[in-house]
């Protein structure tokens, strides 16, 4: 083969050179043994923008399962990988590596150009000297997990330099030029690219590599992938078309108005979207509000579509924006193309709706076949909602999910395959994907009325669910969370619970109270402890036996804590089958499952006695008509053992750490004439036109009342939506607002907002306390529906709008105190008078952090990101919910050596009780402040 090109021969050489030093010096991966391997001229050019072919390795090092949420690297320790210099000799401790030493090593990337001006880094990082079948052995999928650090640059050639977005798929957390961006993208969703203008020059791109069992595998040599892709910005803004959501038309008409399309702000100016328009397709009316987007910042653009003429399918619309600068006002626009997609009445039907946070989202929505005798038969006119949770890394679009349901059209129901937002439903279907699931299928009338179908109505309260996979695991959520709405169950290959899934073995140490306050917060989601509210439900589990994916091990478990419950279930494991197959949520016993519980039972039979399992965070639906509104304690989960005297309708409760609930009225179950609590001996009579407006209190001498009065929804009081550990913040029932308090704090607003965008989607509006440009917290959302992150430095954290909140700072120390206010006293029976008890002080020092909820009006919460300095803020906003598993408590106080340590070095974490006070069971460490200096 004859070369043209000086640097394909260049390259040649230098692989030989490669191989012969790999030979001599005995390495195994690839990549020559240089000490400084970025003399290697760079082979990835592409335009401005070229990436290095050889990367230095670092690792390898244990990482707990979600784990490095938390830091926990044990680099940081020697001041961090970015202050390290690659050197060979150099060793550093590791349990993981043979000799209990980690070296350098170098591999070598593979560099592609995908278009012009962009540039791809594929890395395959492997440690085959490690002997990790007997690690496996010993620990599980838990020791297939680890960490590890590799250095590569990324070079500008242009000399006024180069705006670049990043994409970061595979990684969790990376530096460029020592500058840390936490988030990344790990699952691989491409969607919110780190955005930089960068000089002319060689820059230094550290990338911590994190190897999670759920989102690589268990099966072969653990290896970590990541691609690292450089793309060149030219223009203003980027129009990401791939995120274009939009309702297919049906008869004519389209299924709903909303459409949204990401938009990308390539400036390091504010820009404002000011209105949409459509040269070639007037007969459509565009609507939407005005967008303002940050330096940098990827937003969705939401807006209306509404027809009023005949149809065009394929159109252009036009995105007209200002820049606010400096020097004043210029006006662009930005095109991009919409393209609608036609559907008869007897196809699945893509459908878009609002999420509770003001994003658009979608669901596959397949109508029940109006040939079928379905809602003839017992003269019904409304047939059960048949939702089909999809597993993860998967779009409800994608053809493997728009057909694992057709085999069972011919059910009597309708059949919705939700989203949940993303590929991984944005949280395993719990709280963001929960709230998806429920916003598609009340969206279901809406498209009845506007495509105007003719056939059975949806009942949208009678849920047949079923799921695969991670969906699976989304089954037992909903049966345990929601039990009211489900009339059938059937978790296909699911595994039980999260923890249960990849063993937490691996984390580190810490004190055993901390490491129950994270387990605490995490168990919500342990669904074999909430089993008991699935009472009541048809339940058909089906798992193949030689899934290696989810071990079989998890159906067989839940089925034999249901035999201990009593609770009868139905479980099909089928012989020799892996984790997916064409047909598997359509078998035969699974359609016989569907067909009969959406026909002949119709209503689960309601026990005679049965127990709610409410998880400590209180964030449940009601079962048999029974809501829990509050706790007493959050450090326990709370109980309520229900006996039904049918003869004379009276309901007998005995209950444990329940502070209020209520009676819902519903056609499932009948209101009971009265209630007898903890054996009372005089009964509450029940009144069913008030059962919505009647709350039973346990009063302040441990006694039951009833009370119709709603005072209690105040601030002081969590309640609602506020429920939860910290990942109640992602109930919002609107917009994020984001609001940096401190100077320098805006690099870390920006992180915040594009995580949130990257893993649920979520749209949020920064807001800049010291920008005169930037719009304000006072003329946008500060008393808007959504919630909100505040983000401060020192002494700039505003105070609560609870004058009791336990947390706050004063005269240089964080301050953590029992805060006894008049309204607490009166509810609790301690006494008007009013009290202070401090219980830690922390006094300001490097890297000194803190994150915890706060609560503001109308359900709704605020998260405060607090250090003490820009190191503590930036370790703090780490925290900021965006994977699950990692088990972030209602409030943490994080030490400088949480970096190396995990949540081994913190300071205090814990949970707020019903009057958002700290409850017993938290951990608070004695800090290192000046006691009695804040007395009020």
């Amino acid at each position: 083969m004859i070369y043209k090109s000086q640097n394909l021969l260049l390259s040649v050489l230098l692989l030989a050179i490669y191989s012969l030093q790999s030979v001599v010096c005995g390495h195994d991966r690839m990549g020559p043994h240089l000490d400084n391997p970025h003399q290697i001229p760079f082979l990835g050019t592409n335009g401005n923008v070229s990436l290095s072919r050889t990367w230095q390795i670092l690792g390898p090092f244990r990482s707990g399962t979600r784990e490095a949420i938390w830091g926990a690297d044990p680099l940081e320790y020697y001041g961090g990988f970015s202050n390290l210099s690659y050197n060979t000799d150099t060793i550093f401790s590791s349990a993981l590596a043979v000799n209990g030493t980690a070296r350098w090593s170098l591999v070598r990337a593979d560099i592609s150009s995908i278009s012009p001006g962009t540039t791809k880094a594929s890395l395959n990082v492997r440690f085959p000297e490690v002997d990790w079948t007997l690690l496996q052995s010993v620990y599980g999928w838990a020791a297939l997990q680890y960490q590890a650090w590799a250095r590569g640059s990324l070079d500008v050639n242009r000399p006024n330099g180069q705006t670049i977005a990043l994409y970061m798929s595979g990684l969790l957390e990376f530096l460029v030029d020592g500058k840390r961006h936490f988030g990344g993208d790990f699952y691989s969703y491409r969607r919110a690219p780190v955005i930089l203008h960068l000089p002319q020059g060689q820059h230094t791109l550290d990338l911590r590599l994190t190897r999670d069992v759920r989102a690589l595998g268990a099966t072969g040599e653990p290896t970590i992938g990541v691609n690292v892709e450089a793309e060149e910005r030219q223009m203003s803004l980027s129009i990401d078309s791939g995120t274009l959501l939009v309702s297919d038309i049906t008869q004519g008409k389209l299924g709903s108005s909303w459409a949204s399309i990401n938009v990308q702000n390539n400036l390091a100016e504010w820009v404002e979207i000011v209105s949409l328009s459509s040269p070639d397709a007037t007969q459509y009316v565009l609507d939407m509000e005005s967008l303002h987007l940050s330096p940098y910042q990827i937003r969705p653009l939401i807006f209306n579509i509404s027809i009023e003429s005949p149809l065009k399918l394929d159109f252009s619309i036009d995105i007209i924006y200002k820049t606010n600068t400096e020097k004043g006002e210029v006006l662009g626009s930005l095109p991009f193309q919409m393209k609608l997609v036609e559907k008869s009445l007897s196809e699945a039907q893509k459908i878009t709706f609002l999420h509770p946070a003001k994003i658009v989202s979608y669901a596959i929505l397949r109508p029940p076949p109006l040939t079928s005798i379905c809602g003839v038969r017992e003269g019904r006119n409304t047939m059960p909602v048949m939702i089909a949770l999809h597993g993860a890394g998967l779009q409800a679009d994608t053809p493997l999910v728009r057909g694992m349901l057709d085999a069972a059209d011919y059910v009597c129901s309708w059949k919705l395959l939700p989203t949940g937002v993303t590929p991984w439903s944005g949280d395993d279907w719990h709280i963001w994907g929960t709230s998806d699931v429920q916003a598609a299928i009340a969206t279901i009338p809406q498209w009845i009325r506007n495509v105007n179908w003719q056939g059975p109505h949806a009942a949208v309260d009678d849920w047949i669910i079923t799921g695969h996979s991670n969906g699976g695991q989304g089954v037992w959520y909903l049966s345990t969370h929601y039990p009211d709405k489900i009339i059938a169950a059937a978790p296909v290959s699911g595994y039980s619970s999260i923890e249960n899934y990849v063993p937490y073995s691996m984390w580190h140490d810490s004190d055993p109270l901390v490491s129950s306050v994270l387990q605490r917060s995490r168990s919500s989601y342990k669904h074999e402890l909430l089993l008991e509210n699935a009472a009541g439900i048809p339940i058909l589990q089906q798992h193949g036996s030689n899934d290696d994916n989810v071990p079989v091990y998890h159906s067989r478990l839940m089925h034999e804590l249901l035999e201990r419950l009593q609770l009868p279930s139905q479980y099909n494991e089928l012989p020799g089958k892996g984790h997916w197959f064409e047909g598997i949520m359509t078998t035969s016993s699974l359609l016989g499952f569907y067909e009969e519980k959406a026909i002949s039972q119709y209503r689960p039979k309601i026990p005679l006695s049965f127990t709610i399992n409410i998880p400590s965070s209180g964030a449940m639906g009601s079962m048999y008509g029974i809501y829990v509104d509050q706790l007493q304690s959050p450090d326990m989960n709370g109980k309520i053992e229900v006996t039904r005297d049918l003869k004379n309708e009276v309901w007998y409760l005995q209950t444990q750490n329940i502070h209020r609930f209520h009676l819902s009225v519903s056609t499932r179950v009948e209101v009971p004439v009265a209630l007898v609590l903890d054996r009372m001996e005089r009964p509450f009579i029940v009144d069913p036109g008030l059962c919505e407006k009647t709350w039973y209190l346990r009063g302040p001498l441990d006694q039951w009342v009833a009370s119709n009065g709603t005072e209690w929804k105040n601030i002081y009081q969590r309640h609602g939506r506020q429920m939860g550990a910290m990942d109640a913040i992602l109930r919002s029932n609107g917009t994020f607002t984001i609001s940096t308090c401190s100077a320098g704090a805006e690099h870390i607003a920006l992180q915040i907002s594009r995580n949130l965008l990257q893993y649920f989607a979520a749209d949020s509006l920064i807001v800049e306390k010291r920008s005169s440009i930037a719009p304000s917290l006072d003329q946008t959302s500060k008393n808007g529906p959504g919630n909100v992150i505040v983000l401060a430095v020192g002494d700039d954290l505003p105070p609560s709008k609870n004058p009791a909140f336990p947390i706050r700072v004063c005269r240089g120390n964080l301050v953590l105190s029992d805060a006894y206010s008049s309204h607490y006293a009166n509810e609790t029976g301690l006494g008007s008078e009013k009290a202070q008890k401090y219980v830690s002080e922390y006094t300001y020092q490097k890297g000194l952090g803190a994150l915890f909820l706060r609560p503001l009006e109308n359900e709704r919460l605020e998260l405060m990101i607090w250090g003490a300095d820009l190191h503590g803020l930036e370790q703090a906003a780490r925290l900021v919910p965006i994977l699950t598993g990692v088990g972030q408590p209602d409030f943490i106080v994080l030490s400088d050596s949480c970096r190396w340590k995990g949540h081994g070095g913190l300071f205090a974490a814990g949970h707020f009780n019903t009057f958002w006070q700290i409850s017993p069971g938290s951990f608070l460490s004695r800090g290192p402040g000046t006691y009695g200096s804040c007395l009020l």
